[in-house]
């Protein structure tokens, strides 16, 4: 990670002097480095790499930006035990060493991916549709949702299906 790291960086969420880039800065905004995990290069922070998601231990609680030290997030919380055994399952079933990744949060996904960044085709799991462009929102994913993004604002039945999930109802319906 020595790339990621400046003289002097303010990270633009939490107005804070850290001596690197912050993970929850947008990737159009950071240098292009060498991933000291796997060796790929010209890559950025978003990057997601077999090895590098078995060093993730936190995450951003306002964005859910990743990242291996506590200081690279603005607000860091550990990865709970249920997170890191869906991001386990990713990186099992992936034939490559390079993960799909939430281009918004940076954490491994499958498609359909976070709904902040969704992945094209996909088939809807609460109503079978096939889904090819634009935003989905059926009557029995509707119906069912509990969260929304902290950062869209989209909402979802399963908090893994968002970057920053908010629960915003508790029933079990």
């Amino acid at each position: 990670m020595a790339m990621l790291y400046d003289e002097e960086h303010i990270c633009k969420h939490c107005q804070q002097k850290t001596p690197h880039v912050h993970f929850c800065t947008p990737a159009e905004e950071v240098k292009r480095y060498t991933c000291e995990y796997c060796g790929a290069e010209n890559i950025n922070h978003r990057h997601m790499c077999k090895e590098k998601l078995k060093a993730i231990k936190f995450y951003c609680a306002n964005c859910g930006a990743v990242g291996v030290e506590e200081t690279h997030v603005c607000n860091p919380v550990p990865i709970s035990t249920e997170l890191r055994e869906q991001w386990e399952e990713i990186s099992r079933e992936s034939k490559s060493n390079t993960l799909l990744s939430c281009v918004v949060c940076g954490q491994p996904v499958k498609p359909p991916g976070h709904y902040c960044d969704v992945k094209y085709p996909y088939v809807c799991k609460y109503c079978g549709a096939t889904i090819e462009k634009g935003r989905h929102f059926c009557k029995e994913k509707v119906g069912k949702a509990k969260f929304d993004c902290k950062i869209c604002g989209r909402i979802a039945v399963e908090a893994s299906e968002l970057c920053a999930p908010a629960r915003f109802r508790d029933d079990d319906e």
